[in-house]
């Protein structure tokens, strides 16, 4: 059933597309600003709800922030481009204390971050032009889940991040959004979008340990990576 909705969709773009390419323009016709489609940016903040497999295994909402850009195919009602969000799943910080150069020990925290990053490629069918825009898309791409440990001492000097862990995924979904006119160019906007992603390894929050002398350790879990997740932000017209 998804796939046929996916597919169904994305056979209508293409035909909307090819209708508007294809129109007639025997009498040219003077476009406002207001009537033409431009590029648009769009940022905001962004929580993920895991479901299914996903949801068994990590109980958390992974939280952080999006951004993307849409560039519309001529002026039709279509836009292709590409986002990406950053969803932050795990944390542990802990006061340490780390050998230095001289014999001694110095005073010193460690932290233990694991993260979401997102990258994607869209198709968006957006049929309206006015102060208010809805639109629906379908898109394509991969999930990369990050573990990093940091490690940085009271003398103030640069702390050093060691990447420990890092899993790949790829991911298709499907979105809906509307954008709402504040002033002209500039937008609030409001995102749901629904992903698959495949099987992959990612940190189990609850397993993070950090002891004194800066040893720690930590599992992973692996799952199917289903998700769905809610934006609010702002978008800016070109």
């Amino acid at each position: 059933m998804k796939k046929t909705v996916l597919i169904s969709i994305l056979f209508l773009l293409i035909g909307l597309s090819v209708v508007a390419q294809t129109r007639q323009t025997g009498q040219r016709q003077v476009v406002t600003f207001q009537e033409r489609r431009g590029v648009t940016l769009s940022t905001g903040f962004q929580v993920a709800v895991p479901t299914g497999e996903f949801a068994e295994n990590y109980d958390r909402l992974p939280f952080g922030i999006n951004a993307f850009i849409s560039v519309p195919l001529l002026n039709a009602p279509i836009e292709i481009g590409g986002g990406f969000a950053w969803n932050h799943m795990a944390r542990s910080k802990e006061d340490v204390f780390i050998n230095n150069a001289e014999g001694t020990r110095d005073a010193g925290t460690l932290r233990i971050n694991g993260n979401a990053y997102t990258y994607q490629l869209h198709g968006r069918l957006r049929p309206f032009n006015g102060r208010f825009r809805p639109y629906g898309e379908v898109f394509i791409g991969a999930r990369n889940f990050s573990t990093t440990s940091t490690l940085q001492s009271s003398r103030g000097t640069q702390p050093s991040t060691e990447r420990l862990d890092r899993n790949f995924t790829f991911i298709a979904g499907w979105g809906i959004g509307a954008k709402y006119e504040l002033t002209p160019g500039v937008f609030v906007e409001a995102r749901f979008e629904r992903s698959a992603g495949s099987n992959v390894e990612y940190i189990d929050p609850e397993s993070i340990t950090i002891d004194d002398q800066a040893s720690f350790g930590f599992r992973n879990l692996e799952s199917r990576t289903d998700q769905w997740a809610l934006s609010a932000g702002v978008a800016f017209a070109f």
